[in-house]
């Protein structure tokens, strides 16, 4: 499973082997001064959380969606690492190289927790 980790000025995303290969990324990350927003749903894979068309990743329908996603006509890039039937953990966010993460890790609302304090977010 995905792990979480606010490293100075950046919120690090990273991925173990097999989900590093399907994610095509082994870490992925966003600064904190561009994070917007941090939510948690309670299914990643549930109809709360709209990705888009998947543009690069792995995916088991109903299973398990990893990799980069993004919305029509040049929507919102999302990168995702989710298991169906497990709460995960949405980061907004205004620029960079990411709209948002979504993400299923081992609590994802302790991660949420530590994501809006080390973004000034309340």
């Amino acid at each position: 499973m995905a792990s979480l980790l606010v490293d100075g000025e950046r919120v690090v995303v990273s991925l173990t082997g097999l989900e590093a290969v399907m994610g095509l990324a082994r870490q992925v990350s966003v600064p904190l001064r561009d994070i917007t927003a941090v939510s948690t749903v309670a299914d990643g894979l549930g109809d709360d959380l709209d990705l888009g068309f998947r543009v690069g990743g792995a995916g088991v329908p109903r299973r398990l969606k990893f990799g980069r996603f993004r919305t029509l006509r040049g929507g919102e890039r999302t990168f995702a690492a989710l298991y169906a039937h497990q709460p995960a953990l949405v980061i907004e966010t205004s620029g960079g190289d990411w709209d948002r993460l979504a993400i299923t890790t081992e609590d994802p609302e302790s991660d949420a927790t530590h994501v809006r304090a080390a973004a000034g977010l309340s």
